[in-house]
């Protein structure tokens, strides 16, 4: 029979807001099935915030994997008012629950909507619903699991909350990178103006299917065991943004919004949030992951070569699986391979420090900017076309001819994978190494 808590156990509930100017949990109140042992919680929200919720015993939390079988209002945006309720079962969460004595409390905490917690996870699914995101502390709270829960790789997208606002890091890559080019990697410093959410890992080919089904299944690596979270390739940038297809429409060129036809305007009335491609300074933050130069997102350090014993545990590139032998060199796998070469299942490798999936290799990346060599003059801001007054860039090579696109891929040796290393190619390029992946604020500040 399994541990049950005690009714005499469970003693606490308490709200939390270290700023008084934050959205305030009052009234907070405590009860428990005496059959079921199902937790309820009631309070009261002051103004519009996100509510979330720990158990703790002696002031020790659990653990977010034992809290995740919670219903009602929590996890999620909740309007102002009285009689809030959220429910939690232990049992299905947590089935080996044990209690010494002592004291178990419910902790209840409201979030500004302008600084909401770390994760937020959105539903891409047929039934998806504007603004219905669910938020999470951490990734421990996930239910299921960031991996063992495929729907986050299929018909949901999680993004991680990036803290980058006023904070000064040098872009770029200094000749201790030995493979770098030193135009395009001069070092500059850069300060963001807002933090963001970036997504967990690459859109997959699920995800596209599910937000643009007027262009089904576009990825060269269509096996059907596993296409499913393989990331989507064989997308250009225009498509992504500016257009239904690959045609160019400067009227959605950033700025402005994207094009309501494209796949971010279509998953942007989807959800209701403000998704983008990332800007190139938000990517290799991102990816950077709090590591200056000379290291992998992870923190360890890069050894420039061609192979690289500590990229192997990052992501997928040429001599990782990605290509495969013909005689003394590395050649493109079958189309129709398994997912043991070409482009692997996204997760497969271990995270950055920031707990991203593939920044390095697998696919690259689009981002937003208009590529130009030297950037050292921008300062992190997105690239407007420097044709156009006032953002000129004095010695640079005429843009609106590329887009920026990052992270190496696949079919590309190391160096490529660098968060230092960058490069255009055409927005209407449709290749077989080319993804993406989103950024949304969805209200951060």
């Amino acid at each position: 029979m399994k541990n049950l808590i005690p009714l005499s156990t469970i003693l606490l509930a308490a709200a939390v807001c270290a700023d008084p100017a934050d959205p305030q949990i009052s009234n907070v109140r405590l009860e428990q099935n005496s059959l079921s042992r199902r937790v309820t919680v009631k309070y009261d929200l002051d103004e519009t915030a996100v509510v979330t919720m720990d158990v703790l015993t002696n002031g020790v939390s659990i653990g977010g994997a034992n809290i995740q079988a919670v219903t009602g209002d929590c996890f999620k945006k909740v309007a102002a008012g009285n009689n809030h309720v959220a429910t939690w079962d232990p049992y299905l969460s947590w089935p080996d629950q044990k209690f010494g004595p002592g004291v178990v409390s419910v902790r209840m905490t409201a979030w500004a909507l302008d600084n909401t917690p770390d994760y937020m996870v959105v539903d891409v699914s047929s039934a998806a619903q504007p603004d219905t995101q669910k938020y999470y502390p951490s990734v421990e709270f996930l239910p299921g699991g960031i991996l063992s829960n495929t729907t986050y790789r299929t018909t949901k997208l999680v993004m991680r909350k990036i803290m980058a606002k006023d904070v000064e890091w040098t872009m770029g890559s200094t000749t201790l990178e030995t493979q770098r080019n030193a135009t395009r990697e001069a070092t500059h410093q850069v300060t963001l103006t807002n933090n963001y959410y970036i997504g967990v890992f690459p859109v997959t080919q699920s995800q596209w299917d599910l937000i643009q089904p007027s262009r089904l299944a576009p990825s060269y690596f269509n096996n059907t065991t596993d296409r499913a979270m393989r990331p989507v390739e064989q997308v250009c940038y225009n498509e992504i943004r500016n257009s239904a297809d690959d045609s160019a429409d400067s009227t959605y060129n950033w700025p402005h919004d994207p094009n309501p036809s494209s796949f971010l305007g279509k998953l942007c009335t989807k959800t209701g949030l403000d998704f983008d491609l990332p800007s190139e300074a938000q990517w290799e933050f991102a990816a950077r992951a709090g590591n200056g130069d000379t290291k992998w997102g992870d923190g360890s350090g890069i050894l420039n070569s061609d192979t690289d014993a500590k990229l192997d545990k990052l992501g997928r590139y040429q001599r990782n699986g990605g290509q495969v032998m013909n005689g003394t060199s590395y050649a493109n796998p079958a189309q129709s391979c398994g997912a043991t070469n070409g482009t692997a299942i996204v997760g497969s490798y271990a995270p950055n420090a920031y707990g991203l999936y593939d920044m390095h290799g697998n696919i690259w990346e689009w981002c937003l900017d208009w590529y130009a060599d030297d950037i050292t003059e921008i300062g992190g801001k997105v690239n407007i076309d420097p044709t156009t007054p006032p953002n000129t860039l004095s010695g640079n090579p005429v843009s609106g001819a590329n887009r920026v696109f990052r992270s190496g891929s696949w079919s590309d040796a190391a160096a490529a994978c660098r968060p230092a290393y960058r490069n255009g190619i055409p927005p209407t390029l449709r290749y077989y190494t080319c993804g993406f992946r989103l950024v949304c604020t969805a209200g951060l500040q």
